[in-house]
């Protein structure tokens, strides 16, 4: 009985290697593939940076709705033309951010959120801070609808 059980065993495991397994079709190219809500939020922070970096304002004020917000201890920023000339600014004066990273993102309908850390170099000196992005889904296209950061205290 024993050896029965055995060669059942055996013969169980040879048939799932040996039978191909069914595989999805892979997407045709002409179809679009749809990217899941939190990975398309988590690219915005990404997105963010890339352009900022580059020094295209006017690009990272598109990342906002018409009438986003942005707020930190320096500025309350409403509408995206104040975003664009304060980055301007930003850019202008040298500002490099080095990092933004999302540590939770949470969504629910035409809403999310990201809270994070984020690092810059400003003039040579770099601080780190935490951020806050509230985000509002317009058209199918995530949009930074309210931008905070706070600087978190340097040591001396």
């Amino acid at each position: 009985m024993k050896l029965i059980l055995e060669l059942a065993v055996v013969l169980m495991l040879a048939s799932r290697i040996a039978v191909p397994q069914a595989t999805a079709p892979n997407p045709q190219p002409s179809q679009k593939q749809i990217i899941p809500d939190d990975i398309a939020i988590r690219q915005i922070p990404e997105e963010w940076v890339r352009l900022y970096n580059n020094g295209n304002a006017s690009a990272v004020a598109e990342l906002y709705t018409e009438d986003g917000y942005y707020l930190s201890a320096h500025i309350l920023a409403n509408g995206r033309q104040a975003i664009q000339s304060y980055w301007e600014r930003g850019i202008r004066a040298g500002g490099h951010i080095d990092f933004i990273r999302p540590l939770t993102v949470y969504h629910s309908g035409d809403l999310a959120y990201c809270a994070g850390i984020y690092e810059a170099t400003n003039a040579g000196v770099t601080v780190d801070g935490r951020i806050l992005i509230v985000l509002k889904k317009i058209n199918g296209e995530w949009k930074i609808a309210a931008h905070e950061t706070v600087v978190r205290d340097q040591p001396l």
